[in-house]
């Protein structure tokens, strides 16, 4: 294997994440370039998208930058497999599986690892618009009952299988459960989404990054105003961040640990991003990103960098490996 790699990023797609998967996959091509790669980034409309690619033969290996939708779920990492393409991160399963918050927590759960109670709801559009209800007739009303005596509130409701923060609620009181509930389904594509409610968990917020199975830093993340929603995900300055996250030990190896666990147990490859809440001594594992973020305020570069290892040492590691591992 020669040290120059031809790398295909693959980014854009048709996903509500779309502009961060530009931006992403634009600095990791940038970076490897500069490096000396030969760095393709190429902007697909949809995942299916990927088998007309005249480049993806040639390329030694294809890092994907693709973040929420069919680029992050498994279904174009299973195209790539079928077509015997090299690719960095997880594979098909995992990515699957990790996209799936809720069948995410129930791993959680089984194995020990906290997480805040939850309730999943599918929700058809047509059969609302009807005014039945969703599926099996279920209406807001009905929820919001549920809701109240299983999680109280406040809640969180938002989209089963998005990240970003797309579609995101914070309820207060079971006033405003309605309207915040509607607003997450009609993030949702398609004419069923899965939706997921769950318990609030009050205090601060914890990422914890895997890289190739070793455990970096971990970050805590304090926005200026308001909680870690879209807005203060990507606007330079809306955010403090601070690595190592002043956490003391053993709750910081605790939470470092069930990281890995995590990671282990969804059959992570790569990088992957674990995100949690600490409220006093007690933490809640929320979820598992297999396309973490590699923008200029992303995550895991931040928790990268606090260990001397560059962006472009960064991304390079993680096509090295997935050729190794071919």
């Amino acid at each position: 294997m020669s040290d120059s790699m031809h790398v295909l990023v693959l980014m854009g797609g048709d996903s509500p994440e779309r502009e961060i998967s530009l931006a992403s996959g634009a600095a990791v091509a940038k970076a490897l370039g500069e490096a000396g790669h030969r760095a393709e980034a190429v902007d697909i409309p949809r995942v299916a998208a990927v088998v007309d690619l005249p480049a993806l033969g040639e390329a030694d290996v294809v890092f994907p930058a693709l973040h929420g939708g069919q680029g992050e779920d498994g279904h174009l990492q299973a195209v790539l497999d079928v077509l015997g393409v090299r690719y960095a991160l997880s594979g098909p399963l995992a990515s699957a599986l990790a996209m799936d918050k809720s069948a995410t927590k129930r791993v959680m759960r089984a194995a020990g690892i906290p997480t805040p109670t939850w309730l999943q709801v599918t929700w058809n559009h047509a059969a609302a618009a009807a005014a039945t209800g969703g599926q099996d007739g279920l209406t807001v009303d009905r929820i919001l009952e549920r809701a109240t005596v299983e999680l109280g509130f406040p809640l969180v409701v938002k989209l089963n299988g998005a990240g970003s923060s797309v579609g995101v609620e914070i309820v207060e009181h079971p006033a405003g459960f309605p309207e915040a509930f509607a607003r997450v389904a009609a993030a949702g594509e398609g004419g069923q989404v899965d939706v997921l409610l769950e318990k609030f968990i009050p205090g601060r917020e914890l990422t914890a990054t895997i890289l190739l199975g070793r455990r970096l830093p971990l970050l805590e993340i304090r926005p200026r105003q308001g909680f870690y929603d879209y807005q203060n995900k990507y606007t330079a300055g809306a955010s403090d961040y601070l690595v190592p996250a002043p956490v003391h030990s053993p709750l910081y190896e605790q939470i470092s640990a069930d990281a890995l666990r995590l990671y282990e147990l969804v059959g992570c490859s790569g990088v992957a991003r674990v995100d949690f809440r600490l409220d006093g001594e007690s933490y809640n594992c929320l979820e598992i990103n297999t396309i973490p973020g590699m923008t200029d305020t992303s995550l895991v570069p931040m928790a990268a960098e606090a260990v001397g290892i560059a962006f472009t040492e960064l991304v390079e590691d993680l096509c090295r490996r997935a050729l190794e591992a071919s």
